[in-house]
């Protein structure tokens, strides 16, 4: 099972957001998704980034997210 982070360029929230993964210990589980060049992940997502979501279950979580939010998709 992976997480799946939609994020921008240059976004700082994204950048948080990947901090807390990482000292999570979640690093190591999520592919980046750039949405800044695909229309329709940009109308999706636009205004929610950064997006975490469990690839196995589609179930998302938009920002402000905390750790224990990403302990209970993953064990979800």
């Amino acid at each position: 099972m992976r997480l799946i982070l939609y994020t921008r360029s240059d976004c700082e929230l994204c950048t948080k957001a990947e901090h807390l993964l990482a000292e999570a210990g979640f690093g190591g589980e999520v592919d980046k998704v750039f949405i800044d060049d695909d229309p329709e992940l940009t109308e999706r997502y636009g205004d929610q980034i950064p997006v975490l979501m469990r690839d196995s279950t589609g179930e998302k979580l938009s920002w402000p997210f905390t750790a224990s939010q990403v302990r209970d998709l993953m064990n979800g």
